[in-house]
């Protein structure tokens, strides 16, 4: 008999410690189990077990307590092999949360240790000959005879009836089966990435990245400096030495075109992870790599989580984005995850971005990482030219549209050349919101603090935090005046009044909005790479990664929106954004032009965005990390107390504040104070920030706050959230 270690899924209660069963056979580590706990039938996760000669009985009077058995195994071989499921306990300590948690963020929803329909192999009836033989009917021969050409025969398509396949059966010359059909997900662009010989720079740097092992190298390099073709590069040398590849990239929008590129260069070796997928494909890819067909793992965020074995590099693109940072249990940092695969597999790690990450710059300039920069583009164009419109002096010389005077003249002159543009505008919908004129009223979403947003669209408001959607009122609630004006602009906005400027503008609106199906993202993208519209209009998901020859034009139409964020990172956020959509323009043969409106023109994030002069903010912004000390000059905890009553909320912050004064020390506290979203769907939020040096005393007194907020009393929620990426 054998005591099973396992691990259990449950929507209540926050378990965080296996339990023990009892199995006549041995179960693997690895595998799903399903239990019973407290009266339900639940699925756990098995972490190993051990033999012992001892009766139920006998455990049940040594242990104190009766032990129920294992109901069913139910995978044949382990979900995870033994790195990942040590990760995950290493993840759950780090981010001080249950392992259970981090294992359900390493695993596809359908092989997810959690109870509910699951996705299952996909297959067809296919028939294969079993048996030499001579067939009784001339049909019955052909067909025979067919069925020995090579490849798999599916009953749906072969050129003869049922029933000489039928009589076959009979025989016992053949035999009809189930043939598993791999979910390939769909991936197609229109461009061609042929291999081309690297630069003497380019080479340079793989020589170098390839000459030191296990090392973390950051290659700084402008848009359209040839970063692909090195990672494209790494990986071949990497292939070439028996060793795997995962290639990461921040967004799903930017995936099919990486993927694009990489099945290019590599066919079929190469397995695509990421979000948008359906539960089917991720299934099936997830397989693939867990068999070890594919060497090569294309992905977002969840792909670091990829079970490919003997990993030789790990590759992030677009290093600096804030999408490397999960912001839900177990909230963790990309990076931090891929130093612990690399380290376990003695593998390098390759950042690359035109604006690192402030504290990755901070490492490479100490030596931490090895630095390498790429200061020019790979065909020696220079960056498009960029200028700064203020729209204050737009307002004082009588011009009040949305569109300053110098967008409308290039965006004119680009439409009438047969050229492409970008815009972009960070703000969903039609308007920021809507306000009754006679008595101020602000129509807010009732479970969240936040304004309701008015898509035209659907004729609607709706919460972009919880989903929350009315019709659009007629008249206030507040007063039941009709006297209702919609304030601020979206990209709706934005489109509507593109269309009414332009006669000629043929535009793809690119946001949540219009990419909310799966594919949607690779259609429009594609779209507009066929120049089936001349303007691409869209959110932040358009300032990176894209490239399209014909676009000579980006404009910024609300640069200030990342630089209101009350968070230390919005200077940085604001020049990624500038620099980073700056570089969609230009990329071909023909030259580029930006034009970004602001009301802050002298603002150092603005000014050197416009230039994409990365050196220049990144030490004007190392001044005010220095002296407001924030990273790189410590590490960030928040603690965000969360409750569904207010008062127990700002009870439970107050005695953690006064508790982490008493037990920490050599640390700076800030708050608590309330979140920008206070209320968020029907929850209230509190946070404090402690911003610390030394982390081992810091991790003791977390655990016991945790400890009591999350599993001894259920009034209160307390999260802990390392190197937070959001303010709201």
């Amino acid at each position: 008999m054998y005591i099973v270690s396992v691990l259990i899924e449950h929507g209540t209660n926050r378990l965080s410690q296996p339990f023990s069963y009892l199995s006549n056979n041995e179960v693997m580590e690895g595998v799903r189990v399903r239990v019973m706990f407290n009266h339900q039938k639940l699925i756990g996760y098995s972490l190993g077990c051990q033999y012992t000669n001892l009766s139920s009985k006998e455990l049940a009077l040594r242990d104190g307590f009766r032990y129920n058995y294992i109901l069913e195994v139910i995978d044949d071989k382990p979900l995870l092999n033994k790195e990942l499921v040590a990760l995950s306990e290493q993840m759950s300590k780090l981010y001080i949360t249950s392992q259970i948690v981090c294992l359900q963020a390493m695993l596809p929803k359908a092989l997810k240790p959690k109870s509910g329909k699951s996705v299952a192999i996909k297959s067809q009836k296919a028939v294969r000959i079993i048996q030499k033989g001579e067939a009784t009917t001339k049909t019955q021969k052909a067909l025979y005879q067919y069925l020995l050409t090579p490849g798999i025969h599916f009953v749906k398509d072969l050129p003869y009836s049922s029933s000489p396949l039928k009589g076959l059966v009979e025989q016992g010359l053949v035999e009809i089966y189930d043939q598993e059909i791999k979910r390939i997900p769909q991936i197609s662009s229109t461009q061609e990435h042929h291999a081309i010989t690297l630069t003497k720079q380019q080479q340079d740097i793989v020589d170098g990245i390839m000459a030191r092992s296990e090392r973390i190298s950051l290659i700084h390099g402008v848009t359209g400096s040839g970063k692909t073709e090195i990672y494209l590069a790494l990986t071949k040398r990497m292939l070439s030495e028996n060793k795997n590849v995962i290639m990461l990239v921040p967004e799903i929008a930017l995936t099919p075109m990486m993927v694009a590129i990489f099945k290019e260069r590599f066919g079929d070796d190469v397995a695509i992870f990421h979000s948008r997928l359906s539960e089917g494909e991720r299934y099936d890819e997830y397989r693939r790599i867990a068999a070890r067909e594919v060497h090569i793992v294309v992905g977002a965020r969840s792909a670091i989580f990829a079970p490919l074995m003997n990993i030789g590099l790990i590759i992030m693109d677009e290093e600096h984005d804030a999408s490397y940072k999960q912001e839900s249990a177990p909230r963790y940092a990309t990076l931090t995850i891929a130093k612990m695969r690399a380290k376990y597999h003695h593998a390098n790690i390759v950042l690359g971005s035109a604006t690192p990450s402030v504290e990755s710059y901070a490492r490479a300039l100490k030596g931490v990482y090895d630095l390498y920069e790429l200061p020019e583009r790979i065909n020696k164009k220079p960056l498009p030219a960029c200028t700064i419109v203020d729209m204050a002096q737009e307002a004082k010389a009588n011009h009040y549209g949305l569109l300053s005077r110098l967008m409308e003249e290039r965006l004119e002159q680009t439409l009438e050349k047969g050229e492409q543009a970008i815009l972009l505008l960070n703000k969903r919908g039609y308007a920021s919101f809507v306000k009754c004129e006679d008595c101020g009223e602000v129509v807010k979403c009732p479970h969240c603090d936040v304004t309701l947003t008015y898509h035209k669209s659907e004729n609607s408001l709706k919460c972009h935090y919880c989903g929350y959607t009315v019709p659009m009122i007629s008249h206030c609630p507040h007063c039941h005046s009709s006297a209702l004006k919609r304030i601020g602009i979206g990209t709706q906005r934005i489109e509507e009044e593109l269309h009414q400027r332009f006669y000629n503008a043929k535009i793809i609106r690119y946001d949540y909005d219009t990419t909310r199906n799966k594919n949607d993202h690779v259609r429009l993208l594609e779209a507009f790479e066929k120049q089936e519209a001349n303007i691409l209009l869209g959110t932040q998901m358009i300032a990176k990664g894209l490239d399209f020859e014909n676009v000579t034009f980006v404009g910024v139409l609300n640069a200030d929106l990342t630089l209101a964020i009350p968070d230390y990172r919005s200077s940085e956020r604001t020049f990624d954004l500038l620099a980073q959509v700056g570089g969609r323009s230009g990329r071909g043969k023909k030259t580029g032009t930006v034009v970004i409106q602001t009301y802050n023109p002298d603002h150092y994030a603005i000014v050197d965005g416009a230039k994409a002069d990365y050196r220049s903010f990144y030490n004007e912004e190392m001044k005010f990390r220095k002296l407001a000390y924030y990273p790189p000059y410590c590490h960030l905890v928040a603690l965000t107390i969360q409750s569904a009553r207010e008062e127990d909320v700002e009870k439970a912050a107050s005695d953690i504040k006064d508790y982490l004064v008493r037990q920490l020390h050599q640390v700076r506290i800030l708050g608590p104070a309330k979140l920008t979203i206070y209320k968020l769907q029907d929850i209230y939020r509190m946070r404090i920030m402690i911003k610390y040096k030394q982390a081992d005393e810091v991790f003791k007194v977390l655990n016991q706050l945790d400890d009591f907020y999350n599993h001894k009393t259920r009034k209160v929620a307390l999260v802990c959230d390392f190197n937070p990426y959001t303010a709201i």
